[in-house]
């Protein structure tokens, strides 16, 4: 499958990529360059709202303290 078209573009991805966190680079491997993209919780927020979600939002849904 594909990356997600909107791994460039993504806040979250944006902001963590570079992280040398095991858990943020599992969640931009599994959620964004799987089938599991489909079930991205950013994604489906900016569906359902039409707005972005913050950026420290992870595709699971929960949200990386600052």
């Amino acid at each position: 499958m594909a990356e997600c078209p909107n791994l460039q573009k993504c806040g979250f991805c944006k902001k963590y990529n570079h992280s040398k966190s095991l858990a943020v680079q599992g969640f931009i491997n599994l959620y964004c360059k799987t089938e599991k993209q489909n079930e991205c919780k950013r994604k489906a927020f900016k569906e359902k709202n039409g707005t972005l979600p913050a950026d420290n939002m992870m595709p699971n849904g929960a949200f990386i303290k600052e």
